[in-house]
């Protein structure tokens, strides 16, 4: 029992510097009874320890990069880029037209739309009336009546001209001069030459076929080679021709249409009636009616009268 003991003190005496010097060499063999996980010792000063490179820290951990150095002095630091700018139009009518422009190649900048309304276009311009002057140049007809003893083969043509002053849209003035020839009522030959004054009262002065109310004064002068019995004046049976002359005075009125080929060119169309008396001395009176024996130095007709006027 003692020598047990004996044995035992020995090999705790053994086992202490021999752990020791383990520790000192940190070199303990395999398999080695005395040797044990023992962790270090912690040192403060020492910092963490440091992660495996597979396991680095997530970016929200990371520090945020420093600011950038401050533009060194006497140097204006750099503008950041213009923003791109999308003009768009709409036009009436059509699809919107986009335009872009960009400044160059720059980090993806603001993007502006404004849209741009077109003006509105000009009024057009009012048309203003000009004062038109033109000469009109006819032929004509003139009608008469066969009643009360006229002459079947009674009828007389002419042509006419006269000078047109428009100073409105809706009226002119009309001065002219014709000439006409022909059997006359009484189955003579006459030759007459009236001159006119007349107004035209335009109705749609605007339109290309315009419509009109003409009126005004009239004279005449015509010569008639009266074929008469020699019985009238002096025995005898033979005929004698005597010329004879008539002025007149009188008025007209009536209806027409112009067409306006162009601004300077148009065609009308019109009848106008008239009636005059005679304003001469004669004594022996114009018409007399077989069947009454009435006399009279009042006569009418009518016109028709078809035309060409320029313009300027």
């Amino acid at each position: 029992m003692r020598r047990c003991l004996t044995h035992a003190l020995v090999a705790v005496a053994m086992t202490a510097p021999m752990s020791a010097l383990a520790q000192e060499n940190n070199n303990c063999p395999p398999g080695a009874w005395f040797c044990e996980e023992v962790e270090p010792p912690s040192d403060p000063a020492a910092g963490p320890p440091s992660a495996d490179p597979a396991e680095a820290p997530p970016a929200e951990a990371l520090p945020p990069p420093p600011p950038a150095p401050p533009p060194p002095p006497g140097r204006r630091a750099t503008r950041p880029a213009p923003p791109v700018v999308v003009y768009q139009t709409s036009p009436p009518g059509q699809p919107p037209q986009v335009i872009v422009v960009t400044p160059g190649s720059a980090p993806p900048p603001r993007v502006i739309v404004r849209r741009m309304t077109p003006p509105a276009p000009p009024p057009p311009p009012k048309l203003r009336w000009r004062r038109q002057w033109g000469v009109n140049f006819r032929m004509q007809g003139l009608m008469m009546g066969r009643e009360h003893g006229g002459a079947e083969d009674a009828g007389m043509g002419g042509v006419g001209v006269s000078l047109r002053y428009r100073p409105v849209p809706a009226f002119a003035l009309d001065l002219g001069a014709d000439i006409l020839a022909g059997t006359d009522y009484n189955g003579y030959q006459r030759t007459e030459v009236p001159l006119s004054l007349s107004g035209m009262l335009f109705v749609n002065p605007r339109s290309r076929t315009q419509f009109y109310f003409m009126g005004g004064l009239n004279t005449a002068h015509a010569d008639v080679d009266v074929e008469r019995p020699w019985s009238e004046a002096a025995a005898g049976d033979e005929e004698f021709v005597r010329d004879t002359e008539y002025d007149y005075f009188g008025v007209h009125g009536g209806i027409g249409l112009e067409f306006r080929l162009s601004p300077r060119l148009a065609l009308n169309i019109d009848a106008l009636g008239f009636v005059r008396s005679r304003t001469d001395d004669g004594a022996v009176p114009e018409f007399r009616d077989p069947e009454t024996g009435r006399t009279t130095d009042t006569s009418g007709g009518g016109l028709f009268r078809g035309g060409l006027t320029v313009y300027w």
